[in-house]
């Protein structure tokens, strides 16, 4: 079984004070994958006022950034759990009562 989490989409606002193209959300999504099947969840998280000692321009954010702000607005854990669970329900054979033939 495998996990990715992406992060299709960064929310950005034009202009924020004096800091241009600033990161005010996250768009992501986790999937969790075997040899057959994939399942997916997806959300957003919403970014607080960016420190502008902190700041960090649009075009030099990184895969690690975008995932640590995620991890810090929502529970990563919950999520994974939720996807593998439904993962899980995907491979289980499902059984059906059947009437004997006689």
């Amino acid at each position: 079984m495998q996990i990715l989490w992406s992060f299709p989409q960064l929310i950005v606002n034009p202009r924020e004070g004096a800091l241009p193209n600033v990161v005010i959300g996250i768009n992501w999504i986790c999937t969790a994958s075997d040899d057959v099947n994939s399942v997916s969840d997806t959300g957003t998280v919403m970014l607080g006022n960016p420190n502008p000692a902190e700041f960090t321009p649009y075009d030099q954010i990184t895969y690690t950034m975008a995932y640590n702000w995620v991890a810090e607005g929502i529970s990563m854990e919950v999520v994974q759990n939720d996807v593998l669970a439904k993962l899980a329900a995907l491979s289980a054979p499902v059984i059906q009562p059947q009437n004997p033939p006689f």
